[in-house]
């Protein structure tokens, strides 16, 4: 699917202590400590009366403060392949839903090279949507703020038809195909598939133990489950397998480090990232990011640029600009 260029592209920089923090249309955006700069770029999908979905993408960690309109409904999608964003002190997983209601607040960290997808709408529209193509109302009874697909492809199906709808203009498709991806067929009484339940802590026991010698043998031992279960649930669940999640995961650690000079060298980031082979480290590294580690290390090494924002317009991030009705 082609990008087209974004609406609008969004600096923060410590250079200037004016865009350390800004208020741009409905968002208070701020960088974090250990960033110097950041760029947000904005994506409007489809914006009308009763809807609004925008894609932003982030290109550094920042952190942006806000609140759900009164009588509306909000669903944040994270698409960090990696890393563990914040909305509201939960740390997400791939492919989870955060669902925030009228008047809640919104704070929301987001991982580097992240892009996430946010959209809202009236409490009306949602509900003549639910009832019309019969999906879960997931508002009901709510004791959860977060939802986990059964399988990452609904949320991938469901992206994609937010995508076409933006050129159909049908906002009750978008929604709908975002329900639909949270309804499971047996209903939310249905018993949790072992192998889901397997994935779900094995990408907790992943991100507290990202240090160790992590391998499926190991996985498996800790798990008290089988290779198989495991394989399945990872890549039914995240999209990707449990050892890739590891490396890519230890690739953006050491990325991480290498911009905020951590360790003096490239070799002692790379060695305390369990990267023992400098060349496979440096071809995984440069498969992912475009750029060598040695080429970012020099560029972190470099002094902030005192590059001047562009003009700041409105970011509603999928938050409609006007009070719901």
């Amino acid at each position: 699917m082609s990008i087209a260029p974004p609406d609008e592209i969004f600096h923060l920089s410590s250079a200037l202590p004016s865009q350390l923090n800004r208020t741009i249309g409905k968002w208070e955006m701020s960088l974090i400590p250990t960033e110097h700069e950041a760029h947000i770029r904005q994506h409007k999908l489809f914006h009308s009366l009763e809807l609004q979905c925008s894609r932003l993408e982030f290109d550094s960690s920042v952190t942006l403060v806000s609140a759900v309109p009164a009588g509306c409904v909000t669903f944040a999608i994270s698409q960090a392949p990696i890393g563990r964003p914040v909305v509201n002190n939960h740390k997400l997983r791939p492919n989870e839903i955060i669902v925030l209601h009228s008047d809640e607040s919104v704070h929301y960290t987001c991982e580097p090279n992240e892009t996430l997808f946010t959209l809202t709408t009236t409490l009306e529209h949602y509900d003549r949507c639910r009832q019309r193509h019969s999906v879960i109302d997931i508002l009901a009874n709510r004791t959860q703020h977060s939802f986990q697909a059964e399988n990452f492809q609904f949320i991938r199906s469901a992206i994609q038809a937010i995508s076409a709808s933006c050129v159909d203009i049908n906002d009750d498709a978008v929604l709908a195909s975002l329900l639909q991806a949270l309804t499971p067929a047996g209903g939310f009484n249905r018993k949790v598939p072992t192998r889901r339940k397997v994935a779900i802590e094995a990408i907790e026991y992943i991100h507290e133990n990202t240090k160790k010698t992590l391998t499926i043998k190991s996985l498996v031992r800790q798990l008290e489950t089988t290779t198989r279960t495991l394989h399945l649930g990872f890549i039914e669940t995240f999209g990707m397998s449990p050892i890739a999640y590891i490396r890519n995961l230890r690739l953006a650690s050491a990325r991480r480090d290498l911009i905020n000079k951590t360790w003096p060298t490239v070799t002692e980031t790379a060695m305390f990232w369990n990267f023992h082979h400098l060349g496979r480290f440096s071809m995984a590294y440069q498969l992912a990011y475009g750029e060598t580690p040695s080429e970012t290390a020099r560029r972190s090494s470099a002094k902030p640029s005192n590059t001047t924002s562009s003009a700041y317009n409105q970011v509603d991030a999928g938050l409609l600009s006007k009070p719901c009705k």
